[in-house]
């Protein structure tokens, strides 16, 4: 039964991610059709939808400095264009042409590329080679139109508007994002994976204006939720432990009760394990410490308040029972091993921190820290794997 709580823990977090995404699918499935082609005014209103969200997702990656989704998008507007245009060329019969057909094949191998591209910062120069990418592949795609040439292989399956190569391709992309936004859990992966399934229908209903725009349009408010909803978590919670983070700490302190006792636990020797492992082993290293710390105190708030340190509350209790309860901490991690894998050696960890009781005479939350910060520095210039009073 506890390993059944435990379970379902983790999949609530990838369930209320998935929710909003799934719910815009499945408007745009069930209204492209229950009630087929709609309205030139309706259609408009939709044109006005995908490019209204495009353009705020790239507003917003601008600000935020964020990269993944930035090509993303771009291939979805770029899709869209090239579709409308052909259709506005060559009517149904752009079905048939090397360049539609040449689209279906590129289209789901850059999503491939891009779904999987690591998040960075969007001014770098190396970005501007992606750029130069997509618009090196469209040249080549061009030579091929120009050449008569088709991506493509044909068989007694191929479907009205797509062929079994691009089929083929749009699926295995959806499969390997499906598993890659079940095993990360990130808002991100999982609205970027409906919005590729909105990309795939749109292409697979395209010779219908109703449903390219729906579906199109579909894809682009997905990206813009699930960016805005990756940013407010971003915001409140720290993306690598989980924990609720600094902004957070700061907004709800103001909500603490009028009784309450504030500890600061910090990792010792944070630089020289970081020197001997690196960034990566160090950051498993925190996460692994800050699971541990939320196993043994899961009814007190706690946050990461910088790369080393946390915060954790103790509501409505004294100076002597939290500082009792933060040494029971202590032990309890000084005594645990903390593994990168099964396989290897067991790495101790000690922590040291310090109480502080919030008191009449502090404004607010903020005096109770700055006295815990100082009186931990003071002790910790001294000895580790202490707890200390302030």
């Amino acid at each position: 039964m506890l390993r059944f709580f435990k379970n379902f823990k983790l999949i609530v977090p990838q369930i209320k991610n998935s929710l909003l995404p799934a719910l815009i699918f499945a408007c745009a499935f069930l209204g492209y059709f229950l009630y087929g082609e709609i309205s030139p005014l309706a259609r408009r209103n939709l044109h006005l939808i995908f490019w209204l969200s495009n353009l705020s997702v790239l507003g917003i990656l601008s600000y935020f400095n964020r990269r993944k989704p930035i090509f993303f998008t771009l291939i979805t507007i770029l899709s869209y264009v090239l579709i409308n245009c052909l259709k506005r060329k060559y009517s149904l019969d752009y079905l048939s042409t090397p360049s539609y057909i040449n689209l279906c094949f590129f289209v789901p191998l850059n999503l491939s590329l891009f779904y999987f591209l690591n998040s960075s910062k969007l001014l770098m120069t190396k970005n501007i080679w992606w750029l130069i990418f997509i618009f090196s592949e469209f040249t080549i795609g061009e030579h091929l139109n120009t050449a008569n040439i088709t991506i493509s292989f044909n068989t007694p399956v191929d479907g009205i508007n797509l062929n079994s190569l691009s089929v083929l391709l749009f699926l295995a992309f959806l499969l390997a994002a499906f598993i890659k936004c079940g095993i990360s859990g990130w808002i991100e992966d999982t609205s970027l994976f409906f919005s590729g399934l909105n990309i795939f229908a749109g292409f697979y209903y395209s010779a219908s204006s109703t449903a390219l725009s729906i579906f199109f349009s579909a894809a682009a408010l997905t990206i813009l939720t699930g960016l805005i909803k990756d940013i407010r978590y971003d915001i409140n919670y720290d993306s690598l432990t989980g924990l609720a983070s600094r902004n957070a700490y700061l907004k709800e302190s103001s909500k603490f009760p009028m009784k309450y006792s504030l500890a600061i636990i910090c990792l010792d020797n944070y630089e020289h394990l970081y020197k001997i492992f690196g960034r990566l082993k160090t950051q498993n290293l925190l996460k692994m410490l800050a699971g541990r710390l939320s196993e043994l105190e899961p009814d007190n708030p706690l946050y990461r308040y910088s790369s080393d340190e946390f915060i954790l509350i103790f509501k409505n209790d004294t100076l002597k029972q939290s500082f009792e309860k933060l040494d029971i901490i202590r032990r309890e991690i000084a005594a645990s091993e903390f593994m990168f894998s099964p396989h290897t050696k067991g790495i101790k960890l000690t922590i040291s921190g310090c109480v502080s009781e919030k008191k009449r005479s502090d404004a607010n939350a903020a005096e109770v820290l700055v006295r815990a910060h100082r009186t931990l520095q003071k002790t910790y210039q001294f000895t580790q794997n202490l707890i200390s009073k302030a």
